[in-house]
């Protein structure tokens, strides 16, 4: 069980109080925290928007959701639990942005509660501060668990064979990617024709909206005359955000450099942190040429390998121009796991079609690979590891076995806790809930 009180019940327990929508009443009481009346609304209305039925069964739910965290935030401050004033700001900071993003700009987030950014920060400071107190004694419950080999041997002699998970074709794979450079000719070219976009609108004699649809290869703005919305600080790659935070409203940047391309933008409005604005991106033209030397260069680290001169795990730190592998030796990792293992339905289209054609420790010659950002570069790929379609076991699946067992020896930890802090903390529960079935024993007699 985690302590889940987001931003979003929250957001929804001070609107409605602020609109006075819900009388309160207070409906439990834990140790000096007390649970109110418009906290189990408030969440019972995010579990009824993740799709969870209305019913006495959710409202069950969510009121022992609501003793646990309570119970969390009341061992925190009797145990002296302190988070900083930073943590409390930098997570304050974090959720408003992503809210105001939501509600597409910080002055619709001000509309929403008819209060000012400084007001709603006010209203949500402690309650966060209370969350990540909350948080913090979790964490302090289960940092102590450790995982021995002995202990997943014992969780997966404990599943019953027949319950083990089937576990689809999955492998490990490493790159080394080059990126080709454009000539000094064609970046020329580029910044060149920028400038005279700047000076033009700078000028008057241009329009900026008109140039971004006519000359940008951001097809996602350009279509709508380079406007990229309102953002806080964190979304836009750094060098546009640095760029974009420096300027005054109305001006036009000079013409920088991103892994994207050439921009130019212009400063629509400013509010805080966040702001609006438009750019437009042009990249230099690469040449075969320019393709040609990120492939010869391939070749070589890849004649540098055959001979045993440099592994390829050494070369892809050296030489790899992908920041997302480089420090990890070449090996992609999985975002949806945080594994090096993928299953082949998870694996690029692009990267399946390379990777099929590979024994387990064979790589491949430098193939071409597009994506977001570049128009093109060259990679050359090794297939680490490949494990056929199979029922889970500690030989293949060791990793996921271990990650179960920790999950499951936390459980226990915090289980022990619950049952013990119940016991030695004073707890009353309105008698209209008494009827509840819950996993522990919250009507203790007291």
């Amino acid at each position: 069980m985690r302590f889940i009180l987001s931003l979003l019940v929250i957001f929804i327990t001070l609107n409605a109080q602020a609109q006075e929508q819900i009388i309160d009443e207070i409906v439990a009481v834990v140790g000096d925290e007390i649970i109110l009346h418009s906290d189990v609304e408030a969440q019972k209305e995010q579990f009824v928007q993740q799709g969870f039925e209305r019913g006495p069964e959710l409202e069950c739910q969510v009121m022992e959701s609501l003793l646990f965290e309570h119970l969390l935030l009341h061992r925190a401050k009797v145990d002296s639990v302190e988070v900083s004033e930073a943590q409390i700001q930098g997570e304050l900071d974090r959720r408003i942005q992503m809210f105001a993003q939501q509600l597409n700009g910080m002055d619709k987030l001000e509309e929403f509660y008819g209060k000012s950014e400084a007001e709603i920060r006010a209203d949500f400071h402690d309650v966060l501060e209370d969350q990540l107190r909350a948080q913090a004694m979790q964490g302090q419950m289960t940092a102590n668990v450790r995982v021995t080999p002995d202990d997943v041997q014992e969780f997966y002699s404990s599943i019953p064979k027949d319950s083990l998970q089937l576990i689809g074709a999955q492998v490990e794979v490493s790159q080394i990617l080059i990126k080709p450079s454009p000539s000094r000719q064609a970046i020329k070219l580029v910044k060149d024709k920028l400038n005279r976009i700047r000076e033009g609108v700078i000028t008057g004699e241009k329009d900026f909206a008109t140039e971004a649809i006519i000359n940008s290869i951001d097809n996602g703005s350009a279509v709508k005359g380079g406007e990229l919305g309102c953002v806080g600080r964190g979304v836009m790659v750094p060098e546009f955000e640095r760029t974009a935070l420096n300027m005054k409203e109305g001006e036009v940047s000079k013409v920088f450099e991103t892994d994207f391309g050439y921009h130019i933008l212009q400063l629509m409005r400013r509010n805080g942190d966040e702001y609006c604005a438009r750019h437009i991106l042009m990249r230099p033209k690469l040449t075969p040429d320019d393709m040609q030397r990120s492939k010869g260069l391939l070749d070589s680290i890849s004649n540098l390998i055959a001979m045993d001169t440099l592994s390829f795990s050494k070369a892809a730190s050296i030489y790899s121009e992908d920041e997302g592998t480089r420090f990890n030796n070449g090996r992609l990792i999985n975002p949806q796991t945080g594994s090096t293992k993928f299953d082949m339905d998870e694996i690029d289209p692009q990267l399946f079609l390379v990777i099929d054609k590979l024994q387990v420790g064979e790589r491949s010659d430098p193939v071409i690979q597009r994506n977001q950002a570049l128009d093109q570069a060259y990679r050359i790929v090794k297939l680490d590891s490949r494990t056929e379609a199979h029922r889970a076991n500690l030989v293949d699946d060791y990793q996921m076995f271990q990650e179960m067992t920790k999950a499951s020896l936390s459980d226990e930890t915090v289980q022990k806790w619950t049952k013990s802090n119940i016991e030695r903390t004073y707890i009353h529960i309105d008698e209209e809930r008494d009827t509840c079935k819950m996993r522990y024993n919250w009507f203790k007699v007291q």
